[in-house]
């Protein structure tokens, strides 16, 4: 069973207070760039983001938000990791997913309903831009260029999630498995032969919550793949042992 998040730090001011003390304008603007709602925005648009974002350091285990809480920034991810997850009543969670930077996120909760529906934890340090939600539906009206971005941003999420709700309904945990590592050989750039290697980068926690079940399952699971000649995980180290095979079982679609 996952724990439940850490309490919120008291330390760190909130978002909307956190200004760019001594972090030049440029640089800020050159990572935003990075973002891919925001890499085809004019230099001088993103110029103005640049200036209405408040940009900090996040640190391990730390809650950006929590579900229920007032969207009042748009939260852009420039280095680190974070988990959008939903926790039951008995404290187990559901990761929805995991925003690897560069990214953007929660743009459906800051331009609709202005509730964080899920909560946002940090699972690995990084640095964390935001933009108030009142400046940033100021640019939107005066700016339709930033809007047609967000918008795009937004059907990418809309596709993740059904994925998600595709992925745990009509698929088995070893199809799902297999999909996860797949798409890490794709995010590593390793190309899928016999004998390639990729170093996890996700805890084997995290990888079985990604996948819709429990830890012990995720370590049987990827014992079957072995014996099936598929896949070897030793540690944090994954070996492909039949390519085409695993990938086959990745695309499995039900009858």
């Amino acid at each position: 069973m996952v724990g439940r998040p850490r309490a919120r730090a008291r330390l760190t001011p909130p978002l909307g207070l956190c200004h760019n003390v001594l972090v030049p304008a440029e640089p800020i603007a050159q990572a935003l760039r990075r973002v891919p709602v925001l890499a085809s925005l004019p230099a001088d648009l993103l110029a103005r983001v640049a200036a209405l974002s408040r940009v900090r350091s996040v640190a391990r285990g730390e809650v950006i938000f929590a579900a229920g809480e007032e969207a009042a920034f748009l939260p852009l991810l420039l280095a680190g990791q974070v988990k959008l997850f939903r926790t039951g009543p008995d404290g187990r969670e559901q990761v929805l997913h995991l925003v690897r930077a560069p990214s953007s996120f929660a743009e459906a909760a800051v331009f609709g309903p202005g509730v964080f529906p899920v909560t946002a934890q940090t699972v690995r340090a990084g640095t964390l831009a935001s933009v108030p939600r009142t400046d940033l539906l100021d640019l939107l009206r005066e700016q339709p260029a930033v809007a047609l971005a967000l918008l795009a941003s937004m059907s990418l999420w809309l596709r993740r999630l059904a994925d998600l709700v595709e992925g745990l309904s009509l698929h088995t945990v070893e199809e799902r498995v297999a999909a996860y590592f797949v798409s890490t050989f794709g995010r590593a750039g390793t190309p899928m032969r016999r004998g390639a290697r990729v170093e996890l980068d996700d805890p084997k926690h995290l990888i079985a919550a990604l996948c819709g079940t429990a830890p012990e399952v995720l370590s049987r699971t990827f014992r079957r793949l072995e014996s099936d000649g598929l896949l070897r995980v030793e540690g944090t180290t994954a070996t492909v042992l039949d390519p085409v095979g695993l990938v086959s079982l990745a695309a499995t679609t039900p009858d």
